[in-house]
């Protein structure tokens, strides 16, 4: 198996402990889930930019699958807040075969405060599953992340 993995704690320093506290947001609970598909066009154009191997790689399963958990997560953000990923661990089978659509699916598992802990899951467009693990987001304030206050 390949695993990314990438652990970025600083943003849990934006909020204060009240903050820290808030309350499940109304209408998303554990259990509750999201699915969406992208084409690999995002991802080859952002290879395009650096170059990079053909096919699906690891890196664009991991998007795909944060993208999917912010996506949702943004629907219950209020105008003032975003959320930004902090934590995600992907596996994927060997001999992953090629896709041209990746859907994934998150899975909201549990919350504490404004930390939002989501399984992910990719399948092909043959429903295949590509890969599968845990995503994790923080709910920050714009102004505190832009350094205003």
């Amino acid at each position: 198996m390949h695993v990314l993995a990438s652990n970025i704690t600083y943003y849990s320093l934006l909020i204060t402990a009240s903050e820290a506290s808030q309350p499940v947001r109304p209408g998303l609970h554990p259990g509750m889930s999201y699915t969406s598909t992208e084409g690999l066009e995002t991802a080859e154009s952002i290879r395009a930019l650096g170059g990079g191997a053909p096919g699906v790689m690891l890196a664009d399963l991991a998007g795909t699958m944060e993208r999917t958990a912010r996506r949702w997560l943004t629907e219950f953000c209020e105008e003032e807040e975003q959320s930004v990923g902090v934590h995600v661990c992907i596996e994927r089978p060997p001999g992953l075969a090629e896709a041209e659509r990746i859907t994934a699916t998150a899975v909201l598992r549990e919350v504490e405060g404004r930390r939002y802990l989501f399984d992910v899951t990719a399948v092909n467009e043959r429903g295949e599953p590509v890969a599968s693990g845990t995503h994790e987001r923080r709910i920050i304030l714009r102004r505190r992340f832009a350094g205003q206050g």
